[in-house]
């Protein structure tokens, strides 16, 4: 039998509550005042309990944090007025499952109680974690992962950590390219020396250049007058990641290939060479080989990066590791939020795994913490996962995504078209008009924002700069 207490003052809604509990095939149990209401739960271990915030004595919000600190489990749901904004507000915080308004709808009342015992059901179902399994034990940002090709990451990590050869690390936004470095920084015998990692793609060419190589004074305007010295002689002895290395232009190419191969730098208005000793970590989620072919990257750099060469797969590639990744993010999410979260239910679960994630593991992880943020409850149920991850999961009978069913829809009259008339180059064609309008369309939905523009697109602001630059037209 399902156990709900209600507290409340009025005997006369008490009553009504007994009725219409007893109705829907609960058991109900009443109380008329705060302190008369914890009693009860400590003794009975009511499962969900409808309180009313305005009590003699004892208020219902400071009930409220009482149960929440003794009775953790409880699900509690206020009765509160429809315009008691400040209230509503400060019960979520204190962690209310939700709230009933007044004057009170009996349908309301079924829907919510319908979902507090949803959600006490999957409760049900999650492990109980014993103390040395504790939300806060052992966590951290940190590759997780027991699919196939998750353990050859793990080979070549172990491989690439025992030599000091540079790296290239492939993959799309999202994987994981930054931890993989660092993975390999602390498994090698530089582990106690810097790591050092830069975003190529955050900053203007001018700025990288200083970045990495640093400057005499007055090299240039608003220089230092003691100069500074750039990101290749602060990890000296230690890592340099590079990450988005593919924004570099073939100016600032030549220069870094220079210290790579000699291990000697010149700062920028500088006569000196000064020795480094640096492992250097390139990352990118760009086809380098694509771009040596079409001479936007230097060849000569590219082999020099690809001598020991990793691929991280995107996350639709090992859906196996989602039940694990979800695991780690709550417990994250738990530090963070100052809350519990035991776990999320079957059916979540199953969302999750279907969703293809454009945004991999990453995504994931941000989608974790807002369904975190939004549950009413302990545990995360589908209604408190992102809109796009509760609808666009479904794939058709083929196994497209609805996106690629439209666009080869699109596509197929175009290719018709083009045979019919013997037309050349197609492929460059569809592909900088793909470009071109994609950017155009989020450039107006966020106003010319171009920050936001290149976050939604995920590509570098500079990236997206240069692409809009190129563009015949401009947008």
């Amino acid at each position: 039998m399902k156990n709900v207490l209600v507290i409340d003052d009025d005997e006369k809604i008490c009553w009504a509550f007994e009725q219409f509990l007893e109705s829907e095939g609960y058991r109900p149990s009443t109380a008329n005042n705060a302190e008369e209401g914890l009693r009860r739960i400590a003794a009975d271990k009511p499962d969900v309990v409808l309180l009313d915030v305005k009590l003699p004595g004892m208020s219902g919000l400071e009930a409220l944090g009482e149960i929440k600190e003794h009775h953790p489990w409880v699900i509690v749901i206020i009765i509160t007025a429809y315009d008691d904004v400040e209230t509503t507000i400060e019960a979520m915080r204190l962690q209310a499952f939700d709230f009933v308004p007044k004057p009170i709808d009996l349908d309301i009342v079924k829907s919510v109680l319908e979902r507090a015992f949803r959600t006490q059901s999957v409760r049900s179902t999650l492990p109980v974690e014993t103390a040395d399994e504790s939300p806060t034990a052992q966590i951290g940002h940190r590759l997780v992962g027991k699919s196939s090709q998750m353990r050859e990451i793990y080979k070549l990590i172990g491989i690439m950590a025992s030599n000091t050869m540079t790296v290239l690390i492939e993959g799309e936004t999202g994987t994981g390219k930054d931890l993989v470095a660092r993975a390999i920084h602390t498994g090698s015998p530089r582990k106690e020396a810097p790591f050092i990692p830069v975003d190529c793609g955050a900053l203007p060419d001018e700025l990288l250049e200083s970045e990495l190589f640093g400057y005499e004074a007055g090299a240039f305007t608003g220089a230092k007058t003691e100069g500074k010295p750039g990101r290749f002689e602060l990890a000296n002895g230690g890592t340099l990641f590079l990450d988005e290395v593919g924004n570099m232009t073939p100016t600032l190419q030549v220069k870094l290939l220079r210290a790579l191969q000699t291990q000697e730098i010149e700062r920028l208005g500088g006569t000196r060479r000064l020795e480094v000793d640096v492992r250097v970590i390139a990352a990118t989620n760009q086809e380098l080989s694509a771009m040596v072919k079409r001479g936007q990257f230097r060849e000569d750099l590219y082999y020099r990066f690809k001598r020991i060469a990793l691929h991280l797969p995107p996350l639709r590639e090992r859906r196996e590791d989602i039940p694990l990744l979800v695991t780690h993010f709550l417990k994250l999410a738990q530090e963070e939020l100052g809350k519990p979260i035991w776990g999320i239910s079957e059916e979540g679960m199953k969302l999750l795994q279907d969703y293809p994630w454009p945004g991999n593991v990453r995504e994931l992880e941000n989608c974790i913490r807002s369904a975190g943020t939004l549950c009413r409850a302990d545990v995360i149920l589908p209604d408190d996962l992102p809109p796009e991850v509760r609808t666009g999961h479904q794939i058709d009978s083929t196994g497209a995504s609805q996106l690629e069913v439209s666009l080869k829809s699109v596509l197929q009259d175009v290719t018709k078209e083009a045979v019919m008339q013997g037309r050349q180059g197609l492929y460059e064609e569809v592909v900088a008009l793909l470009d071109k309008s994609l950017i155009e369309l989020v450039l107006n939905e966020f106003s010319g924002n171009h920050s936001k523009t290149a976050e939604l697109l995920g590509m570098s602001r500079t990236t997206l700069l240069k692409k809009i630059k190129q563009s015949d037209s401009g947008f």
